[in-house]
């Protein structure tokens, strides 16, 4: 059974706490196995050094934690290649992630993306048409 010995949604209100919020950064070895989120999840924070998430919901079944939050950040490094901006956003975010052994294997994040871009000036959305 995956997951066995270690609370699953216990690691990820740790990764959520200390590695996006910032409280242990270092600790994201210990909690991501997975090499591809590790390496998301540090160009996130070089890019929103100050970003702080808030979770709204947390629900976990077996291996799998499903989680809503919202976070805030401020422009400060490279992001999807736009250049720092020194703007803030406000964005929500939908995750599932798949833990075993104590660390996160996999994760689906899907952050509002079109709210972060037009926060930092780099899209704007079309004016919607009436019919």
């Amino acid at each position: 059974m995956r997951g066995r010995g270690r609370d699953p949604k216990r690691s990820v209100e740790r990764y959520l706490a200390e590695v996006l919020n910032g409280s242990n950064p270092g600790s994201a070895g210990e909690l991501i196995a997975n090499e591809t989120l590790g390496q998301r999840v540090s160009s996130f924070r070089t890019a929103f050094p100050d970003v702080e998430v808030t979770t709204h919901h947390l629900l976990a079944e077996g291996d799998l934690v499903a989680v809503h939050l919202s976070g805030h950040g401020t422009h400060e490094g490279l992001f999807q290649g736009c250049p720092p901006t020194g703007r803030p956003w406000t964005a929500t975010c939908t995750a599932i992630y798949r833990v075993d052994d104590g660390r996160i294997v996999d994760g689906r994040v899907n952050w509002d993306l079109l709210a972060v871009m037009e926060q930092l000036g780099v899209i704007r959305r079309a004016d919607t048409v009436s019919a």
